[in-house]
């Protein structure tokens, strides 16, 4: 029997989760589809201040805080980045102060 208590989350849970919150807060009304590879820089879709709502959004939603050496474009280029990022600094020490 497996414990199932352990509180890091999955690439693909992330991922999920993720892309539903950017859809719903940053795309126009009725225009969803973003790709994992998508690129939410270049789209315009992660603006400075959109990038910041989602650092709260990742903090509030899965208790992390963003250590300020990982906000650079490449960790939020897509969906698929910011994923990785998540599910990589869930066991960065620096990442759960």
């Amino acid at each position: 029997m497996s414990d199932s208590s352990d509180p890091q989350l999955g690439y693909d849970e992330v991922l999920a989760e993720l892309k539903e919150f950017i859809e719903t807060r940053f795309l126009p009304e009725g225009e969803e589809g973003i790709e994992p590879d998508s690129l939410l820089l270049q789209l315009g879709i992660l603006t400075s201040l959109n990038t910041t709502e989602l650092i709260a959004h990742i903090h509030d939603r899965y208790g992390l805080f963003m250590p300020p050496e990982y906000i650079v474009g490449r960790n939020f280029k897509s969906l698929d980045a910011i994923s990785k990022l998540v599910v990589r600094i869930q066991t960065d020490p620096a990442a759960m102060a």
